[in-house]
Formats: structure tokens, sequence, C-alpha cells
């Protein structure tokens, strides 16, 4: 507990002191099941929608943070060693399953190397995400890490972050929401392989804090208008965020909009915080309270199988083409009935991690009849008020994005009635296999010989969010996911190089399309069919010297 004699306004200094420990939390557990719910979901139906009506990830940082300080409040010794126990032995009981299926078929571009392969060591401790081996959908099994990669960071910083937020709690939150805004403006960059790790605990940290501030009972000290003014001010610039960037190509989903994704769900976790209640409404034993104390029983285990089972789903729905089901309901029922399978056969791994008996399926917890955190919020009609206006809002912002996106026409072809998921070549793992001239760079140009020295990605007067920016001699592997088609728009960065460059596409090693010289001040778009295919190949060559060239768009595109 801070000293009383710092320079902090009344009303924080008064939230400081930590509250007492409790017991199972309802609140907390119930939030947190929907949130896992919600999770799994939306990776089955693909609808980027649910990302800005609940933003689900953030919530589930805010609650571990909530649940974090209580612990370090009762016996801060043992929270990390604590949450490292209940979080491995889940994971290590997946990397039992997955690593072995991924290097059943070899070691990958990732692994090629032995040196590479020390990478194998973050199956055993995740402070950044282990590389896939040689399957196709390989990068299914590892992509799903991140959470518990960030998870973990912020668990080991919770006792400097804890004692900070304390100590300054409005410059302290302010420094979070500020973060996702300096990388997106390269004020500061993080290169390499914890490039990632950065970009998601910066999304997200300041969810964590907001935990703390539920924990310490400030959310609930702060006046109600200044409360709604805070709240409104985030969303509102979140929104905005998301619409700005997200009109151009129809693209709403919060999950590719790291600042809009930051601040959109900070507010969110606020208002939900806020109004923290006993949820007497809930019957103890009941069948609601039994699924609710099942999921987060289960919620590692959950959250670590279900999206394997996107890979599955595409080879179910091709084996019944006659099917009347669409894809998007073949996934979803894929996702669910794997995730469901898999937890009944591994769940029980984490009644060991958290030392209880293993069970098939877990008992209902006892919770006390009017246990919360902020029991006496239930008394204060504000912050329902403010919750229902969030999700009022939440409702008309999704029913715009989801208008706007079924109208907006991309930059490469009138958005079809079927139903698309793209996977941009910047989310999925690629290799280089050579480059004329420094790294291959992600979402930038390629400016010279150092990392992230490119610049944002403009051709033909066009901007372009995603990409990749090359330098002649130049190709790249990918490794596609179970997609019919791959597109992209090719040009010649005009910022670097005056020259022209030679495009090709190599399907399995076979060049399946060579472009003659585009030379800089043009485009291409070009699409592709895969059918089988297991790896592709972006190659870029020149005869007039060393040209910087873009793979603007690159994408994978999944339809019905």
């Amino acid at each position: 507990m801070h000293p009383r004699s710092r320079a902090v306004p009344q009303p924080l200094a008064q939230a400081a002191s930590p509250a007492p420990a409790k017991r199972r939390e309802r609140y907390i557990d119930a939030w947190r099941a929907a949130a896992v719910v919600r999770v799994v979901v939306y990776h089955g139906t693909g609808l980027g929608w649910l990302t800005v009506l609940f933003p689900a990830m953030g919530l589930m940082f805010a609650l571990a943070g909530s649940l974090t300080a209580r612990s370090l409040d009762r016996s801060p010794s043992r929270v990390v060693r604590g949450r490292l126990r209940r979080l491995l032995p889940p994971l290590w009981a997946y990397g039992l399953v997955m690593l072995p299926l991924n290097l059943a078929y070899g070691w990958g571009p990732f692994l090629d190397e032995r040196r590479e392969r020390i990478d194998l060591l973050w199956w055993v401790l995740p402070i950044k995400w282990p590389p896939p081996g040689a399957a196709a959908w390989g990068w299914m099994t590892t992509a799903v890490l991140w959470y518990l990669v960030a998870y973990l960071w912020l668990v080991v910083l919770s006792p400097v972050t804890l004692r900070a937020f304390r100590a300054w709690p409005v410059p302290t939150l302010a420094v979070a929401l500020l973060l996702p805004v300096t990388l997106h403006l390269e004020l500061f960059t993080i290169s390499g392989s914890f490039e990632s790790v950065a970009r998601d605990l910066s999304i997200y940290l300041g969810c964590w804090l907001i935990g703390y501030a539920h924990r310490d009972g400030l959310l609930h000290r702060i006046p109600a208008p200044v409360f709604t003014a805070i709240v409104a001010g985030c969303a509102g610039a979140g929104a905005a965020w998301l619409l700005w960037h997200g009109a151009p190509r129809g693209d709403f989903d919060l999950n590719h909009h790291p600042v809009a994704n930051g601040w959109w769900s900070v507010a969110f976790v606020a208002v939900v915080l806020r109004c923290d209640q006993p949820m007497s409404w809930i019957r103890p034993g009941g069948r609601l309270d039994r699924w609710i104390a099942l999921v987060n029983a289960r919620a590692v285990t959950i959250y670590l199988w279900h999206f394997p089972m996107l890979g599955i789903a595409p080879l179910v729905y091709a084996a019944a083409r006659d099917a009347t089901w669409t894809a998007r309901t073949v996934t979803t029922l894929i996702v669910v009935a794997g995730a469901a399978v898999a937890t009944l056969a591994f769940g029980w791994v984490e009644d060991l991690a958290a030392r209880r008996p293993p069970r098939l399926v877990p008992p209902a917890p006892v919770v006390p009849p009017g246990t919360g955190t902020a029991p006496a919020t239930a008394k204060d009609p504000h912050g329902r008020r403010v919750l229902a206006g969030f999700m009022v809002s939440a409702l008309a912002l999704a029913v715009v994005t989801v208008w706007w996106a079924g109208n907006v026409t991309t930059q490469s072809e009138e958005r079809q009635p079927t139903y698309e998921e793209i996977h941009y070549v910047t989310d999925l793992p690629y290799t280089a296999v050579r480059n004329g001239l420094g790294p291959v760079e992600r979402d930038r140009t390629n400016g010279g010989a150092e990392p992230d020295d490119g610049e944002p990605i403009v051709l033909a007067g066009v901007a372009y969010e995603r990409g990749l920016g090359v330098h002649t001699p130049s190709t790249v592997r990918l490794y596609p996911p179970a997609c019919e088609r791959f597109a992209v728009t090719i040009g010649v960065d005009p910022a670097h190089t005056d020259g022209a460059a030679e495009f090709s596409v190599l399907l399995d090693g076979d060049p399946v399309l060579v472009t003659d010289p585009v030379p800089a001040g043009e485009t291409r778009e070009l699409m592709l069919e895969l059918g089988d295919t297991r790896h592709l190949d972006l190659v870029v060559e020149d005869r007039s010297g060393s040209v910087a060239a873009v793979w603007a768009d690159a994408r994978f595109i999944c339809t019905e």
C-alpha cells in the first residue's frame, strides 16, 4: 500500500488500499465464461462485428488483472509461481499432442537449422511464440498461444505494474493507452522475434490496469459524470479510429486495428467492472451456475484446443459439398464439437494444476450468497445505465460496420455475397528464402538494409495497410491455410526506385504466373486458384539493379 503523503487526489488515494481477500466471485466467473464462449464463437463464425459488440480478450485480461492484484495482496511471493502452476500443465498436455503432429511433416522453415531448434523450449515456458513444424496447418497450433504469452508477461510484470499503478494511477493508465499509438506511429519500435509480444502487451496492458482499478475499488469511487466522460472519450476515440482505418477495405474487426482495439476494450471493461454485483439471480447449483463453473474450470483447455479445429472444418465441408449447411455453420459446429471432445479428454489436467482431484466434469463451486468485489454497487444504478448505454452504442457501431462491409468496394474486387474468410500473409508464418537488401518488411516497404526502415505502403497513389516489402532478387515462401484463392496487388515502390521488376508466383515449385516488367507507378492485381497447394513462392526479379517491390494486400481467401 502506497503512502498517503503522495500527491494523489483523495478519491484515488482512498482507492489504493488493498481489498480484503474474497472467495470465488460469481460476477467475475460469469463474465469470464461468457468471454471464453465468445472467443470460440468468433473463431468459428469469423464474424468481425462480435469483436465490437463484445471485446472478449480485453475483458479476459482485465479479469485476470483483478484476480492477480488480489493474489498479490494475499501472498506476493507465490503469485508468479502459482499462475505458472495453473497455466503450464494444460499447455504441456496440448504440446504433447500438437508438437509431434507438427514435426511429423518435417522441421519446416523455422526449424531447419539446428540452432533454431532451441525455440522449441518455448513450448515449455512460453515467453514467446514457439515455431510450428513443416505441417501446412501448423500455424493454427501455435497462433493461439499469443494469449498465453501475453498473459505470462503481464503476470511476471505484475508486482511492478501494480506498485506503479497504486502510486500513480492516472499517469500509468495514460501511458498504457498511448502505447499502441506510439507503436503504430513508430515513435519507437521493437523488432525481431518479440515484435508481436510487444504489440499484444501494448493493446491489453490498459485492460490489465483496469483490473487493478476494479480490485482496489477505484472504479466505484470515480464520480459518475467523470467516469462517463472517460468511458465516452475512450470508446469514441476507439470507434473513430476503427471507422477511419477500416472503411477503405470494409475491415472492422478490432483484432486488425490495435489502437482501436486497445481503446475500445478499455472502455468496455471499465464499464463492466464498475457494475460488479452479487448476481444473486443465478441459483447456486442450478444449470447456469454449473455451466459457468465448467467453463471456468476448463477455460485454458477450451481456449487452446478450439482453434486447431478450424483446420478440420474445411476438410469436413469439402467432403460434404452437397450439404445444405453453409461453411460458416459447419466450421462453428466443428470448432464447438472439437473443443468439447478435447475438453473431456484433457480437461482433467487443469484439475491437477489447481490441486483438485481430477474429474471428467468438475462440480459447481460453492459461492456464498452476496459474494462480489463491491456489493454496494448493485444499489448504484449509474453503472448499469452506463453499461446499457455502452451496449446500445456498441450494437449501433456493429450494425454500421456490417452495413459498410457489405456495401464497400475493395481495392481488388466487389465484395461477394458469399461468406469469405481472409487470412493476410502478414498475419501468418512465412520465410524469406532470399532478399536482395535487408530483411523482408511486414506491412511497409523495404527501405534498406536495416529492419523496420521502410515506409507505409503507397502504390500508384493508393495506401495499403497490409503487405510485404522486398528488394530484388527476392523469394518469400508461404504456407497457405486451407483456402481456395490467393490475391495480391503488385507494384514497385516509387519512393526507393524508378526501375521495373518481374513478379512470379510458384505453387509447389511450379511457376503458374509470370508478369512482364512492372514499372514504378503502376500496379497489377493478381488472383490465383490454389487447389491443394502446400507451399507458395513469391518471386521478384529485375534487370536494372536492385529494385524495391511490394506484395500489397497479399491474402488467402477462403469461401464457401
